[in-house]
């Protein structure tokens, strides 16, 4: 026979109420003791509350849905990683859904997570460009947190992000205080809001430090270490066997793309970073494993996953913070695929943020 929470709280000599208040984790209402001897009772008989019932009784499921567009990425399973640690803490599960890069996919999470009753979502988006997977949860009452892309309306959403032309403009400032420097920017999808930042911030760069639109190439992938693979051997392709390379310096928009343009690079025994210096942006884990180790615009992923978590459990709580966006600063982190500069050549700007080196 399956126990009841009234068949607990007989046991325990207090009301079903009382038993409701420690099962959720609730301080209030519960003495020391009480509580102490009801999660005694809960150990010794195995008791599992069922959630469909839990729900009905207090509107709440106790989880959230967090979608991500591709699970293959480890810049993503950093901001899981930092949103899944807040939530358990809470009490709350996390119901993770991979997009697989699609739209599509993602509509159709949206609707399996309406049908779970989850208390919120956390949204990093497949795309940019349409908001009716925010839409369909407003129109739930189902609180939407926005985590690292940006999609319409964003003054008008809950959302943590990274400021992407700051990044970007670091890494191009750091690259074209080289004075021979001949860039390659290998973008994401031009659709996406992270391309849009990013390819803001190289050309903030360029116009701050007056370089000829001739100095700079850009190429938009789709953000796997194939897509910059293929990109890069491709331009090296048309360059021909021989030729001058058609830059000297390659900012990828993420680490994976930088890690495919380097595997281009070295099967074509091109030199990083004597011919040909390469940073990236997010500083996923393997880029520090590299040979050499990946310079990259660093961002901090599970400071953000974290946030958006926190976020989201004020909302779920009826709070409206007056903030509705936070803004996250990424930093450069210099290792062997950069070279050394002199003092001078990188003295920084009111704009500029900090390097570290790494």
């Amino acid at each position: 026979m399956k126990l009841t929470i009234a068949d607990i709280a007989k046991q325990a000599g207090v009301s079903k109420a009382t038993v409701s208040r420690v099962l959720n984790r609730r301080e209030d209402g519960v003495g020391d003791d009480t509580r102490a001897r009801i999660l005694k009772i809960l150990a010794d008989t195995g008791f599992q509350p069922s959630a469909t019932a839990r729900c009905l009784a207090t509107g709440e499921s106790r989880s959230i849905g967090l979608i991500i567009p591709d699970i293959a990425n480890p810049f993503f399973a950093l901001l899981v990683r930092g949103a899944e640690a807040v939530l358990n803490q809470e009490g709350y599960s996390l119901f993770l859904c991979n997009a697989g890069r699609s739209v599509a996919k993602e509509s159709d999470y949206i609707r399996a997570l309406i049908e779970k009753h989850v208390d919120g979502v956390i949204l990093n988006s497949a795309g940019s460009a349409l908001d009716t997977q925010v839409e369909a949860l407003e129109a739930k009452g189902i609180p939407v947190v926005l985590l690292d892309r940006v999609i319409k309306r964003r003054e008008s959403r809950f959302g943590v992000f990274v400021d992407n032309q700051h990044g970007a403009r670091e890494a191009v400032m750091y690259l074209y205080s080289r004075e021979d420097c001949d860039l390659l920017f290998l973008n994401g999808p031009a659709e996406l809001s992270q391309s849009m930042e990013r390819l803001a911030g190289v050309e903030e760069a360029l116009h701050e430090l007056g370089i000829p639109a001739q100095r700079l190439r850009v190429i938009n992938s789709d953000f796997t270490p194939e897509g910059g693979y293929h990109a890069v051997s491709a331009l090296l392709g048309l360059a021909g066997k021989g030729a001058p390379l058609p830059f000297n310096a390659i900012f990828a928009a993420n680490d994976l793309m930088a890690i495919g343009a380097a595997r281009a690079l070295r099967q074509r025994n091109i030199r990083v970073p004597e011919d040909v210096e390469l940073i990236g942006f997010d500083d996923i884990e393997f880029a520090a494993m590299l040979e050499p180790p990946l310079s990259t615009i660093a961002q901090p992923a599970q400071e953000m996953g974290a946030s958006s978590a926190e976020l989201l459990l004020r909302l779920i709580a009826g709070q409206k913070p007056r903030q509705k966006t936070l803004v996250m600063s990424p930093k450069l982190v210099l290792r062997g695929t950069t070279r050394p500069r002199p003092a001078s050549a990188t003295q920084q700007t009111p704009h500029t943020g900090a390097i570290q080196n790494g």
